[in-house]
């Protein structure tokens, strides 16, 4: 699986190449009132309004730090109706890279780990990496909040 490498605190974690539209600089964004701390708010990003959630704090429950390496990838995630544009802070990004994660040596994760947003892990010659299961990195009840929000903007 081709993704790329991004940085949760000390995390390595791999997106999915395809689910990836954009890796930006750091972005202002305006919180929503009475969301969970991880949602950060809705930032502007190329015309549209997008949520921007912090990975870090949703996967290993501590918040980025907004240095120089911060970035903020904008995702597409889910498909057809459910699809969904979003953006999320991460720490760092780091290399594109070809990832076996269903073969010998890997594993499936545990249930529930990182919002169960972290899945599968696998080791290559830099060290672990979890999948970030994007589907599960917003839940239903929020993704709704998302969209009431954008659209009242």
């Amino acid at each position: 699986m081709r993704i790329v490498e991004v940085w949760l605190g000390q995390q390595r974690c791999a997106i999915p190449v395809g689910a990836i539209d954009e890796v930006l600089p750091v972005v202002e964004a305006r919180k929503l009132t009475g969301t969970p701390d991880w949602i950060i708010g809705i930032a502007r990003l190329r015309g549209a309004f997008v949520p921007l959630l912090d990975a870090s704090l949703i996967c290993i429950g501590s918040s980025v730090v907004r240095t120089m390496n911060a970035r903020v990838v904008l995702l597409q995630v889910g498909a057809g109706g459910g699809s969904m544009r979003l953006a999320v802070l991460v720490d760092r990004v780091g290399s594109l890279l070809t990832i076996d994660f269903e073969g010998a040596g890997t594993h499936p994760g545990i249930i529930g780990a990182g919002r169960g947003a972290l899945t599968s892990i696998a080791t290559d010659a830099t060290g672990d990496i979890y999948l970030l299961d994007l589907s599960k990195i917003v839940d239903d009840e929020n993704r709704k909040l998302f969209r009431d929000a954008i659209g009242s903007s």
